[in-house]
């Protein structure tokens, strides 16, 4: 993870206070969403008055933010990990004390905070587990414009260096058990500049050719150093490109902060509209550009389907087509909940997923 604070041009001052905006939003979001609950389990499980706990949890909030600060900026995992599982496992928290919550109607507040911290222990031991099973995804596509049946597997957001290089291992593994004609990458197979080829070489244990396109996360890290780490383990990096493959167009766009993205790159490709064509991109929001531009299956990621529960509810607001088969007549987009996780290595209320695709022609 990379914070931007300013854009280059800005000068002292701007970065400066922007520095210091963002350090004071992010204390107060570290202190809801980590100080917060803590200090409202302790006031249960000691029987301290709420408000007395509460207000002492603000003299925590800016330190905690120095510390988180440097902990996610930081290039050593080790260092970072601590920092991230903490958000994670605090955030389920929040689930845990809103379950809780009617039970100080029939039970005593330590008895409550007992129950409220045993569920919170369950909820995150489940989590832990479902973000480290990975489940096969099924999605069978018939189209008149095929001429011969193909089978593709689609990993996204595997956040190698948020996860381990045995995960990256399970996941290739699991991918190949499926024999696929080509693995489709959607991007955020990396997300630290700590990931070297060397953490990627599972990739080449693959039988079949690997296409990716890039992420933000790839974008995040040190460019030029991830794409040499990718490229050197056998897989093809479509970068505002395409290709043909057996018989079927294989488009990559390079992720940006622009949800116009798909729309303003794909008139500058040459695309073989004879052809089935299958458009990676990491975010769903340009879905209806690929659509316009005849692409008959967009393949995207990025959200994780919100990935623990109720951060779902936020990234609605900001994506049309969170998770899932979408249509439109004859087009179709699938937006996988990711294969891996960023940060905690937590999923509540989402799953892991590699998508198995299957394209058979229509007749």
């Amino acid at each position: 993870m990379q914070i931007i604070i300013c854009r280059p041009g800005c000068s002292n001052r701007e970065t400066t206070i922007r520095s210091i905006q963002f350090f004071t939003i992010a204390t107060v979001v570290l202190w809801l969403v980590v100080c917060l609950p803590l200090a409202v389990l302790y006031s249960w499980l000691t029987a301290t008055s709420p408000v007395a706990a509460i207000s002492g949890s603000l003299l925590f909030a800016i330190p905690l933010a120095g510390w988180m600060w440097f902990s996610v900026q930081s290039s050593n995992l080790y260092f970072k990990w601590p920092a991230l599982q903490l958000i994670g496992w605090t955030t389920v928290l929040i689930s845990a004390l809103f379950a809780s919550a009617p039970l100080h109607l029939f039970l005593s507040g330590q008895s409550t905070g007992i129950i409220a911290l045993c569920f919170w222990l369950c909820l995150c031991l489940y989590g832990v587990y479902a973000a480290n099973k990975i489940h096969n995804k099924h999605l069978t596509i018939t189209n008149d414009r095929l001429t011969r049946a193909y089978k593709f597997v689609q990993l996204s957001d595997v956040h190698a260096g948020s996860r381990s290089r045995a995960f990256v291992q399970k996941s290739i593994d699991q991918a190949a058990s499926h024999q696929p004609d080509a693995v489709l990458i959607t991007g955020d197979l990396l997300d630290s500049s700590a990931v070297n080829r060397e953490f990627l070489t599972p990739l080449q244990s693959l039988n079949c050719p690997v296409f990716m396109c890039l992420g933000n996360h790839e974008r995040y890290v040190d460019l030029k150093s991830a794409i040499s780490a990718i490229e050197d383990n056998k897989t093809v990096i479509l970068r505002n490109q395409s290709v043909t493959f057996k018989g079927i167009g294989l488009i990559g766009i390079d992720d940006a902060d622009n949800t116009q993205q798909v729309a303003r790159t794909l008139p500058d490709i040459a695309l073989d509209h004879s052809l089935f064509n299958i458009l990676l991109y990491h975010k769903p929001d340009g879905w209806p550009a690929a659509v316009e531009h005849g692409i008959d299956l967009m393949l995207a990621g990025h959200t994780h389907a919100g990935q623990v529960w109720p951060f779902g509810l936020l990234v609605k607001t900001q994506f049309k087509h969170v998770s899932g088969y979408f249509q439109n007549n004859s087009k179709s987009l699938y937006v996988s909940p990711g294969t891996g996780t960023w940060g905690p290595i937590l999923r509540l209320g989402t799953r892991c997923e590699m998508t198995v695709i299957e394209l058979i022609p229509s007749a």
